[in-house]
């Protein structure tokens, strides 16, 4: 007797889901909207000239080709999204369609015109400090299972205490050391909240971020002005030797604020601490199975206690770079909502360092963008009128919400985040 076996094909079949229409079309809108930028927004022979202010122009580009070209390959994108082919490599596509159109939008801002290239990648990298040192105080907080949004809060007060403190002992360096035990202080206190009283987490944190905007402002218009201590100064530009020398990479890398190298060391210390060390994987056990964790030893709120208050310090530096690394002052509600920013800047960095790095530059991008687009002016096709301004200033936060949008569904949070632990 012969068995005769029947091949079942298991694979699934290939059909275009709502998903996949909404990128297409948005991918086919803006792809046109290049193409109309290169046909109206430009004029024949143009170039977009990107120089280096050392070695001077680096390449130049034929504005009306190139965003045709970029135009066209979004549009094909679009299509293959809808026909579904490549499906292994349909996220790869996607990221460089929107790289692409950054790349054309960045085309026709400097068409006619120059841009220096390496000055807008420091401006970006200098624009992302605050947002990775944010997106690290929030990874480190919800990694244990503790939500955390008084980001804001934490760096308000930082940026405050930095002011203070350094005014009061004379010394930069010693507020921006006060400045993370601020914000370490105020972390205590939302650890506090969540962990011993159980208080629902998001209130803890809402609270925290209205406590720091109220107690900034008065503490601000009571003491530090009329003692005249809201003027400190700013922390000046380190520059590396030899290492700031090297072409392009050395000036956006080697040569900044202090605060922008301990937020480059911070982002490799904690991405090694959180997953190559058994501290890291004790305090990731207690966000993703904190029962589980007790079971084998870990104590499960003390170490919430210490990641949060970790998160804390450094979300105070963050907010440090507001006062101390840029404006050499404090002003009520300096961060501007950074904090929020860098909450997505986590989100959309799936709660890894590096991730939220990459995230913090993107949007560090949008804001060094904005203000390039406000020196050169684009003329919008068809009306010859300029971008208002107060748009330009909404660019990196309407990027936030289309991240976060685009991204949360896809983003996988710590599975016991937001749920206090009682040891049985």
């Amino acid at each position: 007797m012969t068995a005769q076996v029947q091949s079942i094909d298991t694979t699934k079949p290939t059909q275009v889901n709502r998903k996949d229409i909404i990128i297409a079309v948005l991918l086919l809108i803006a792809g046109g909207v290049i193409l109309v930028l290169g046909g109206f927004g430009t004029q024949p022979g143009e170039q977009a000239i990107f120089t280096d202010h050392i070695l001077g122009d680096l390449f130049s580009l034929s504005s009306r080709g190139t965003l045709y070209t970029v135009g066209f390959m979004c549009i094909l994108i679009a299509g293959l999204r809808l026909i579904r082919a490549f499906d292994s490599i349909q996220v790869v596509l996607t990221w460089g369609a929107v790289f692409l159109l950054l790349f054309g939008f960045l085309i026709w801002i400097t068409s006619g015109t120059k841009l220096n290239i390496t000055g807008m990648f420091q401006s970006m990298l200098t624009a992302a400090t605050p947002l990775t040192l944010g997106a690290l105080a929030g990874i480190l907080c919800e990694r244990a299972g503790i939500i955390n949004i008084a980001i804001e809060g934490m760096m308000l007060s930082g940026a405050f205490a930095a002011v203070a403190f350094a005014g009061v002992f004379d010394s930069l360096w010693m507020g921006l050391l006060c400045a993370s035990l601020v914000g370490g202080a105020m972390a205590a206190v939302h650890a506090v909240l969540s962990i011993k009283y159980k208080v629902d987490q998001i209130i803890s944190g809402t609270v925290i971020n209205i406590l720091a905007a109220g107690a900034t402002r008065f503490l601000n218009l009571r003491l530090l002005e009329p003692f005249g201590l809201s003027t400190p100064g700013h922390m000046s530009i380190i520059r590396i030797p030899l290492l700031a020398d090297i072409p392009l990479l050395g000036p956006i890398l080697f040569e900044n604020s202090p605060i922008v190298f301990i937020m480059l060391i911070l982002v490799a210390v904690i991405n090694y601490a959180i997953f190559f060390t058994p501290w890291g994987l004790r305090m990731r056990a207690c966000g993703e199975h904190p029962r589980a964790a007790d079971t084998v030893g870990i104590h499960v709120n003390p170490m919430r206690y210490v990641s949060i208050i970790l998160g804390g310090l450094i979300a105070g530096i963050g907010g440090a770079y507001f006062s101390l690394g840029v404006v050499g002052a404090f002003e009520d509600n300096m961060t501007r909502g950074q904090g929020f920013v860098a909450l997505a800047a986590m989100i959309f960095g799936n709660w890894n360092p590096v991730g939220g790095f990459m995230a913090a530059l993107l949007f560090g991008f949008a804001d060094a963008l904005q203000v390039k687009m406000q020196i050169l002016r684009p003329l919008l096709p068809f009306i010859n009128a300029y971008i208002p301004h107060e748009f330009l200033q909404m660019a990196p936060y309407l990027l936030t919400i289309v991240v976060v949008a685009g991204v949360v569904g896809r983003s996988r949070p710590p599975a016991e985040e937001g749920k206090p632990y009682e040891k049985q």
